[in-house]
């Protein structure tokens, strides 16, 4: 069936704008992150030799995570101006290349991201999913493989997850990463957590126990006291942590392996464009 690539559209942005210097146009308009973000999808695109393509954008809309809990992700500052006024020109550059944009209201990105992996792989189709967001480790299987950017002054540098690595760097699978992450919290998306748990102890009662609800059935085997003490008392909000945590895999959203077909990238459009941009 062949093999897909996904990408993370305002997260790989994101680490393009902060990875590559200030750049302007003539007029005064800020590229770096399309410039960025176009050097990281052609790397990808090169080491893939993908059929299909498609990158999924965040829309600026509560989600169904936002109705569980008001102040999810409320901790985050507002994006940079600069970086602002570039998602637009990004979208409008994919746009000219012919490659498909996906958004949901209601959803992120990542839910899109992984049901369409999921989806996919179940057609038999090999995904590549890129993103700065450790988050979709979850998704990591032995035929969807998680593709991390890392920005230096040397270049990009892309550290790779299957399953296998999501279990030799975490000591966890990828599902139980999941539970890791509700323990112990979430600062950038505002996940609470359970109080005075943190990642090593998380880590610990995970592997002993694969997850939260059998941790909890175990509670009284749970060592440190002040651990044990924790998750009995905060236990809804391991749960509550747990569902805000969870990559939904099934979102109402139709795909189509035809429209997502690589073609030739380089149109009359898209050249007009990088024009535009000066690059």
């Amino acid at each position: 069936m062949g093999k897909l690539v996904l990408i993370d559209g305002h997260s790989i942005l994101n680490r393009a704008f902060y990875g590559v210097p200030e750049l302007t146009n003539s007029k005064g308009l800020h590229t770096n992150a399309v410039y960025g973000f176009l050097n990281i999808m052609f790397k990808i695109l090169e080491e893939e030799q993908p059929d299909y393509l498609t990158v999924a954008f965040d829309v600026s809309e509560p989600t169904f995570r936002h109705r569980m809990f008001a102040e999810y992700k409320g901790t985050r500052k507002p994006m940079a101006a600069e970086l602002k006024q570039q998602v637009p020109l990004m979208k409008e550059m994919l746009r000219a290349m012919g490659v498909t944009i996906i958004e949901k209201g209601g959803y992120e990105a990542d839910d899109l991201l992984g049901t369409i992996a999921k989806r996919s792989e179940a057609a038999g189709v090999e995904v590549a999913v890129v993103s700065g967001d450790r988050d979709l480790l979850q998704l990591a299987t032995d035929h969807i493989k998680i593709r991390i950017p890392k920005t230096k002054r040397t270049g990009t540098e892309i550290e790779d997850y299957n399953a296998k690595e999501v279990l030799e760097k975490y000591q966890v699978t990828p599902t139980e990463f999941i539970d890791v992450k509700a323990l112990m919290g979430d600062a950038s998306d505002n996940i609470p957590g359970v109080p005075s748990i943190g990642e090593k102890t998380a880590t610990n009662l995970i592997v002993a126990y694969g997850s939260i609800e059998n941790a909890y059935a175990h509670l009284n085997e749970i060592k440190p006291p002040r651990a044990q003490k924790a998750l009995a008392e905060h236990y809804d909000l391991a749960q509550m942590s747990k569902e805000l945590a969870t990559i939904c895999i099934t979102c109402p959203i139709p795909f189509s392996y035809e429209e997502a077909l690589i073609g030739n990238l380089y149109t009359p459009e898209a050249f007009k464009f990088m024009k535009r941009m000066e690059f």
